[in-house]
């Protein structure tokens, strides 16, 4: 069986790039080994950040995810110190989405533009050539295999691919064990969070009426293998070590064990295999990142693959995606290992957590700490583009006016193609590439000093152009992000 790319993974990350390919027509293939997408890790996460679905606006999703459907959480956490969002809300904030959900519009997404879905198959073995990857696959006691051009994994945390593959991802830091589980028509008498032996946790669900969450985290201590079932007397145990009380749980509907310690991978590219989302970098859960990162790590390989597999790529454009997502794991790393000093041992961290609580409650503080992870650039100064605000950095949002009517600057990032944003006279110069990039002319926007940008299919501002005259430097960036222009391309 042959197909062009082959993802292991069906959570956010492998389906958000699902679809990504299949948007630029590219043949995909998703193995997922759960058989349903109501269990394991996508019942874990309730939450997306801002930039996330400023990410999935881009392509017209949030439309079916339902953004007013969902509360709006003005509040997140650094370390158990509580970060308040309020000044911020128009531009930071949770939206309280369960993951199986966003999962579900992801795959309806994926499949419509053709992706091959596969649940219930499991990938495992992995060898791979100059020419390509094959990929060994389990089904109901089947065996087969695939031979692709590419191999992505966004198999989570215990990634097979990055397993089979070779990649380097060391474990370090502090270990983290707990255990997540739901009840049904409970009562959900509330729990301080916070002991000096980890956290407990009793909520109200975060969207099953009538239910109750019951969250167990303990630092420092080594959770029982894998293959052991999670049980009971688990939970009640970590719960009564961790608040120093009796606890009355009786059996969950659900349960799930999380454990792990952070892990980054050394690189996210061998050859004609990549990583991506958890696979990529581990960390403590904190505040839900792990989603909102893996879903950019996505959207950044995507449109860089299509290309090369269309034969569009300049030389090292899918180097790129090393270069840009990297950094942003190993920022994402280190902020969950600065959490984590903040925890454990609680009886080394009490001052510093007293010193740091001072801290938090400065404005300027407040919002480095809510955006350490979520505010992306990336160093685009080396292209040879001229230093602005806005390169590197995601496009904001703004409504346009076009000679079509009225859109906004999102919208016109919907089929995942380059977009140059003339504000000036809609001349643009971008006829050789428009097999690929679109041009979009409207009327000057309050607040984009700027008279035309490029924009990478994945948002970010590529180039930057303040009064409207430089021409070569448009074609520069073009040739640099999207390749020779067709008509050489075609006398090559």
């Amino acid at each position: 069986m042959n197909c062009t790319v082959v993802i292991s993974g069906g959570g956010p990350a492998g389906l958000m790039l699902a679809s990504e390919l299949g948007m630029a027509g590219v043949d995909t293939v998703v193995l997922e080994k759960e058989h349903d997408r109501e269990t394991g890790s996508n019942l874990r996460s309730t939450m997306l950040h801002a930039r996330a679905v400023d990410l999935l606006e881009r392509r017209g999703l949030m439309e079916r995810i339902g953004r007013d459907a969902f509360v709006k959480w003005p509040l997140i956490h650094f370390a158990n110190f509580w970060l308040d969002l309020q000044p911020l809300l128009e531009h930071e904030y949770s939206l309280i989405v369960p993951q199986t959900h966003t999962v579900s519009v992801l795959e309806e997404r994926a499949r419509e533009v053709g992706a091959d879905i596969r649940r219930g198959h499991e990938l495992t073995g992995v060898t791979q050539d100059e020419d390509g990857v094959t990929v060994h696959v389990r089904s109901g006691g089947e065996e087969y295999r695939i031979d692709a051009r590419y191999l992505v994994g966004c198999d989570g945390e215990d990634s097979a691919v990055r397993r089979l593959a070779g990649f380097e991802a060391p474990q370090s830091g502090i270990t983290w064990y707990g255990v997540l589980a739901d009840y049904e028509n409970a009562s959900a008498e509330p729990a301080s969070p916070t002991y000096p032996g980890g956290l407990f946790a009793r909520t109200p669900h975060p969207y099953k009426q009538g239910w109750v969450r019951t969250m167990t985290m303990e630092l420092g201590v080594d959770a029982p293998g894998p293959e052991v079932p999670v049980t009971v007397e688990e939970l009640r145990t970590a719960a009564e070590r961790i608040t120093g009380e009796k606890q009355e749980l009786g059996p969950p509907t659900w349960a799930y064990r999380y454990t792990n310690r952070t892990r980054l991978a050394a690189r996210y590219r061998d050859g004609r295999v990549f990583l991506a989302g958890d696979a990529a970098h581990v960390h403590y859960f904190a505040a839900g990142h792990g989603v909102s990162t893996g879903l950019h790590d996505a959207v950044n390989l995507g449109w860089k693959l299509a290309a090369e597999v269309r034969g569009q790529a300049p030389a090292g454009l899918l180097d790129t995606y090393q270069t840009e997502r990297h950094a942003v794991g190993r920022r994402a790393c280190v902020s969950a290992e600065a959490q984590l000093a903040l925890l454990h041992p609680p009886e080394r961290v009490a001052p510093l957590r007293e010193l740091f609580e001072e801290l938090v409650r400065f404005p300027d503080v407040n919002r480095h700490l809510v955006g350490v992870i979520t505010d992306v650039r990336y160093p685009f100064e080396h292209t040879g583009a001229t230093a602005h605000p806005l390169l590197g950095a995601p496009v904001p949002d703004a409504p346009l006016k076009t000679a079509d009517g009225e859109t906004t600057l999102a919208a016109t990032l919907r089929n995942g193609r380059g977009v140059v944003l003339d504000l000036r006279d809609g001349s643009g110069g971008i006829s050789r590439w428009e097999d690929r990039v679109d041009l979009v002319a409207a009327t000057p926007v309050a607040g984009l000093d700027a008279a035309r940008l490029l924009v990478r299919p994945d948002g970010h501002v590529a180039w930057v152009d303040a009064d409207g005259t430089d021409d070569e430097g448009l074609r520069t960036a073009l040739t640099t992000w999207f390749g020779a222009p067709a008509d050489e391309q075609e006398a090559l």
